[in-house]
């Protein structure tokens, strides 16, 4: 199921095999990125060399070039250490998901707690979070009602040309709020005394993206956030309060390249797989490709994807789906000890993928009595699919050929245009370009965590769009 693990070229362990370059039009991701995909792998690499990192990157599932799979990257520091959080994975054909996965090691790295001490933070009055974008967010309510208490904050600046906004670290570091001995330490020396007891259950990583360029960091980042609040929505009006069901993809109404893959999905779960159309009010394509688990109604996996191209999302959808499903299957076996790649008895970077996807027996323990919530973190509506209507894809919705910057501006508009803003924080931009970056939509969804077992209550977008109010 899985290749062996292949030293990367940068970290003066080997050379790399030479990176097959695919045919971009063949590529639905190719329309989002600024450089050519073996430029993108050559930057990449480049930069973790200069960071005085090693790497190494392994394939899990299909031998074909062209098939999605699951690559995983690793990063090593100097003296032979896991570079704390620095462990990445992509998805797709085997190149454009070799490049995701290094590129993702390295965004989660840089993501990280270690990235505490460039950020400089300051605190701020938790009060202040009561005044802008933030003001009806309740992501920031409990924290901002605190009497008295000052919260970490960053400055970002405005997308959408507005004016520049202070926003609390612990919305997208889930590890700031975590009670740690050292991270109390640390918030305590900082100046931070709020509680985060509440707050945890909306701190959620939306927004952190990684590009070759800047406006491919911007444009993934957006993206996730529309992604993840069209799931939010879906969650809250088809399956918790039992509305409409979306639209189901029809697969003869899909391209070549999208048949195929969806042939790929269900060949590696040995069910079918449903594309459902989950796009919002925001008027930005997004996808979900969904099968039921061996247990019934509820999803052992499903892959999500959102861009201005409906084919770049259902492609997205995808092969995120297998992506899912092959690292599933990494974690099983490691639980069950039937996988030794050959790492130390302590390995934090892989401990903490199996605790990210290992999750199920505590949200069972946690939601056990609320029946709704349960089937909304297990995306249990299995039994509705025949409810769904047949539709054809989702729509181009910005001309063949529209630049990055352009789709990030076009993005924006359309966020502006239902009431959100976008602001954005340069988090990192390494000595070969790569830029690492943190986007905030005030007032998108964050109910999608429930998938983790977390209640993050709807807030007035949700309210404003559900099935029953």
């Amino acid at each position: 199921m899985s290749s062996e693990w292949i030293p990367l070229a940068g970290g003066g362990l080997a050379p790399p095999p030479a990176v097959r370059r695919p045919d971009t039009a063949a590529w639905p991701g190719a329309r989002e990125r600024e450089l050519p995909l073996g430029e993108a792998d050559r930057r990449i690499r480049a930069d973790i060399a200069a960071l005085g990192w090693r790497a190494r990157y392994r394939f899990l599932g299909s031998d074909g070039p062209e098939d999605p799979v699951a690559a995983q990257c690793e990063l090593w520091g100097p003296d032979g250490t896991e570079v704390p959080y620095g462990l990445g994975s992509g998805k797709g054909a085997r190149t454009p998901a070799l490049v995701g996965a290094e590129y993702e090691a390295v965004e989660h790295a840089l993501t990280g707690p270690g990235v505490l001490d460039a950020l400089l933070p300051a605190t701020a009055p938790a009060a202040a979070l009561l005044d802008g974008p933030f003001a009806a967010d309740r992501a920031v309510r409990d924290v901002a009602r605190q009497d008295g208490a000052r919260v970490a904050v960053l400055p970002y600046r405005g997308l959408d040309g507005g004016p520049p906004v202070d926003v609390p670290l612990y919305l997208w570091a889930p590890w700031y709020p975590v009670p740690t001995e050292g991270m109390l330490r640390f918030r305590a020396g900082l100046g931070d005394t709020a509680d985060y007891a509440h707050a945890m259950s909306y701190s959620v990583n939306s927004g952190c993206a990684i590009g070759a360029t800047f406006d491919e960091a911007v444009l993934h980042a957006l993206n996730e956030w529309v992604e993840r609040d069209a799931l939010s929505l879906f969650l809250l009006r088809a399956v918790y309060d039992g509305g409409p069901m979306p639209g189901a993809v029809r697969p003869e109404s899909l391209s070549g390249l999208l048949r195929e893959r969806l042939r790929c999905a269900e060949e590696t779960v040995g069910a079918r797989v449903a594309v459902l159309d989950l796009t919002t009010d925001l008027g930005i394509p997004v996808a979900m490709a969904y099968a039921p688990g061996l247990a019934g109604g509820a999803a052992r996996y499903h892959g999500m994807g959102a861009s201005l191209s409906g084919e770049t999302a259902v492609d997205r959808a995808l092969t995120e789906f297998v992506q899912g499903e092959l690292l599933a299957r990494v974690v099983e076996a490691r639980t069950g000890g039937g996988e030794d790649d050959g790492r130390p008895a302590e390995h934090p970077t892989f401990d903490r993928l199996v605790a990210e996807h290992d999750v199920a027996a505590g949200v069972r323990r946690r939601l056990a009595g609320h029946p709704r919530l349960l089937a909304c973190a297990h995306l249990d509506f299995a039994a509705r699919l025949a409810e769904a209507p047949a539709v054809g894809p989702p729509p181009e919705t910005v001309p063949e050929g529209t630049g990055v910057a352009a789709q990030c501006a076009a993005v924006v508009e359309r966020l502006a245009a239902a009431g959100h803003r976008a602001v954005v924080r340069e988090l990192a931009v390494l000595e070969h370009g790569t830029t690492v970056v943190q986007v905030q939509c005030p007032g998108l969804e964050r109910f999608h965590l429930i998938t983790k077992g977390h209640l993050a209550l709807p807030g007035a977008r949700g309210r404003r769009l559900r099935a029953v109010r």
